[in-house]
């Protein structure tokens, strides 16, 4: 199988929690995020997690929103659903239906089949002020805010992958 950089890699040799830090070390400087495609299932997963995280911790919540990393919303969101952490997948889920990634970027286009809140904006597009609270309430209840250990999640669930290959 192949690794992030298209290199050969033999993931039995890791762990769920060595192969996501690897990943975390190398994911900036030796892939492209519209990579992801190419890549096995569960390193997708571990990926967007890993990217959401990063992004959130360093920059917060709206910043994840007006980012290229919010483009990937849906696929973070799968992510969390597959390691099994619903509560974070429906968080994200309702932030970016009060305010769209794509609308923050400014790259909302007519026929985007992403659903939202139009009530959400202002006349001049911007967010509400009692919006941006709900986004910031929301937020408070995903994983970095709260006790939930998303990181064994995320490493059993590896490990599983690896140990089915």
């Amino acid at each position: 199988m192949k690794w992030i950089d298209g290199n050969q890699i033999n993931f039995k040799q890791y762990t769920g929690e060595m192969l996501c830090e690897k990943l975390s070390s190398e994911m900036w400087k030796s892939c492209k995020m519209e990579q992801w495609s190419e890549w096995v299932d569960f390193i997708q997963v571990a990926y967007f997690i890993i990217a959401f995280d990063t992004e959130l911790t360093m920059e917060g919540i709206f910043t994840f929103l007006e980012n290229s990393i919010g483009h990937y919303a849906p696929q973070i969101i799968w992510a969390f659903r597959e390691i099994g952490d619903v509560n974070d997948a429906n968080v994200l889920e309702e932030i970016c239906t009060l305010c769209p990634p794509d609308f923050m970027r400014g790259e909302f286009l007519e026929g985007n089949h992403q659903e939202y809140e139009i009530t959400s904006f202002n006349e001049n597009h911007e967010l509400r002020e009692e919006i941006v609270e709900r986004i910031i309430n929301l937020a408070g209840k995903l994983y970095l805010n709260t006790d939930f250990d998303i990181w064994q999640l995320l490493f059993d669930f590896v490990d599983r992958k690896i140990a089915a290959l």
